[in-house]
C-alpha cells in the first residue's frame, strides 16, 4: 500500500503569508493525482511539504498511514523528479541514477541491475556513460526521471518535469510518462500548470487557487460539471466563454436570453436548477467554444456575431468574434466538412449567426460565481 492523506494542511511564511490553506486529500494506492492551478497557488509547496522539503505550519501529512509531519525527506520512501533536472554534471548517466543506491550502500550488483533496467524502460541505454552536458533536454529528464525509478519508492513525486521542453518534446514526454505509470506500481503525485498535461495524465485532477482547493475530480468531471467559474474557465482550451444575461424560469422550464436570442436549458440541468428552487434573475452563462456551431438566417434562438480574428489551427477555426453589445466570444469550426467557398464565409470581418444546445450551458451565480447546475 503506497497512500498519501493530507488533513488540514497549512503552510505560513514569515507569519503573515499564507500559501497553502487547510488543504484536506487523501490519495489511493497507485492512483496519478495531478495538482494544476496558476502559478503561485500553492501547488509546488504543498508537493514539497509531502516530500519533507518544507515544514508544515499545521495539519497533518501521512504516507501508509504513517504520520511524517517530523521525518527526514530520506526516511520517507519517497522519490522525486525536479522541474530544473537537478543532475550532477561532473558524473555520468549511470552514477548520476545509481547515487542514492550507493549512499544507501547497496551491493554492487543490485545498482547496476537497477540503473540498467530504468535505462532500457527509459530509452537511455546508449547514453549511460555521457554526463549531462551531452544530452538533449528530453535526455536529461529521462534521466532525472530514471534516477527517481531506481529507487523503487512508495511515492513518486513530479515537480513540473515537462516545463523546460519545447512542445513537441513535451507531448513524447507526457506519453513515456503515461507508460511509465503502467510499468510502475507507484503512486504518483504530479504538479503542473498546464491544464492538457493535468487532463491527460491525471486519474484525478487537484485544482487549486490561491492555496485553496477550487475541485477535486476525475478529468471528466472538471470538464462536464465544473464546480465555478474560475474551474471552468482553467480547464479547457480554448477556454470557456462567459456571458452576462437573464435567466427566465417559465413553468418547469427555463431560458437563458443572451443578446436577445432566447435558448433554453437542458432538461437535466434545469431539474437541478428547480431543485434548488432558481428563480429568474441575472446569471453567467457559461459555453465552451467547441459547443458553439453557426446557423444561416436570422433564428430566434441564435445571435449574430463579426468575426475580428480567424486563427487557422489545420483541423479547425478559432474564431474570435465581437457579439452587438461588445461581448468577446471565441467559436470553434471544424474545417473538414468546409469546401473552399465555404471557409470563406469565416474570414475576418465577416458576420455570423451562431447559437448552442441546452446541455452545453453552464449556469454560475453571478455573485458567488458557483455552477448552479451541479
Amino acid at each position: 500500500m503506497a497512500t498519501v492523506k493530507l488533513t488540514n494542511v497549512t503552510k505560513t511564511f514569515d507569519k503573515n503569508i499564507t500559501v497553502v490553506k487547510d488543504f484536506s486529500l487523501e490519495v489511493g494506492d497507485r492512483e496519478f493525482v495531478v495538482f494544476v492551478g496558476p502559478s503561485g497557488c500553492g501547488k509546488s509547496t504543498t508537493l514539497r511539504m509531502i516530500a519533507g522539503l518544507e515544514d508544515i505550519s499545521s495539519g497533518t501529512i501521512e504516507i501508509d498511514g504513517q504520520v511524517v509531519n517530523d521525518l527526514e525527506p530520506r526516511d520517507r520512501d519517497i522519490a522525486m523528479v525536479f522541474q530544473n533536472y537537478a543532475l550532477y554534471p561532473h558524473l555520468t548517466v549511470f552514477e548520476n541514477m545509481a547515487f542514492s543506491l550507493r549512499l544507501r550502500k547497496l551491493p554492487h550488483e543490485e545498482v547496476y541491475r537497477r540503473v540498467t533496467e530504468a535505462a532500457a524502460v527509459l530509452g537511455i541505454t546508449e547514453y549511460l556513460t555521457r554526463k549531462p552536458k551531452a544530452l538533449s533536454g528530453g535526455q536529461r529528464q529521462r534521466v532525472a526521471i530514471g534516477r527517481a525509478m531506481v529507487r523503487d519508492s512508495k511515492v513518486f513525486l513530479m515537480d513540473e518535469p515537462l516545463s523546460n521542453l519545447d512542445a513537441k518534446l513535451r507531448n513524447q514526454m507526457r506519453a513515456e510518462i503515461i507508460l511509465l505509470r503502467k510499468r510502475i506500481n507507484s503512486t504518483f503525485i504530479y504538479v503542473t500548470h498546464d491544464q492538457t498535461e493535468a487532463m491527460t495524465l491525471g486519474d484525478r485532477i487537484v485544482i487549486m487557487r490561491d492555496g485553496y482547493i477550487q475541485q477535486v475530480g476525475t478529468p471528466e468531471e472538471v470538464f462536464e460539471r465544473p464546480k465555478n467559474l474560475f474551474v471552468a474557465g482553467f480547464i479547457g482550451a480554448p477556454q470557456m466563454n462567459f456571458i452576462r444575461c437573464p435567466l427566465k424560469k417559465e413553468g418547469d422550464r427555463y431560458f437563458v436570453v443572451p443578446f436577445g436570442a432566447k435558448m433554453e436549458v437542458g432538461q437535466r440541468k434545469a431539474e437541478i436548477l428547480a431543485q434548488k428552487g432558481v428563480q429568474s434573475r441575472s446569471v453567467i452563462l457559461g459555453v465552451r467554444p467547441e459547443h458553439i456551431t453557426a446557423v444561416e438566417g436570422e433564428r430566434p434562438y441564435a445571435f449574430r456575431a463579426r468575426i475580428e480574428v480567424n486563427e487557422m489551427m489545420g483541423s479547425e477555426f478559432h474564431l474570435h468574434t465581437v457579439t452587438s453589445d461588445g461581448t468577446d466570444v471565441v467559436v470553434r469550426i471544424p474545417t473538414l466538412a468546409l469546401s473552399q467557398e465555404e471557409r470563406h464565409l469565416f474570414d475576418a470581418g465577416s458576420e455570423i449567426a451562431v447559437t448552442f444546445g441546452g446541455q452545453a450551458m453552464h449556469v454560475f451565480d453571478d455573485v458567488t460565481e458557483e455552477n448552479l447546475c451541479v
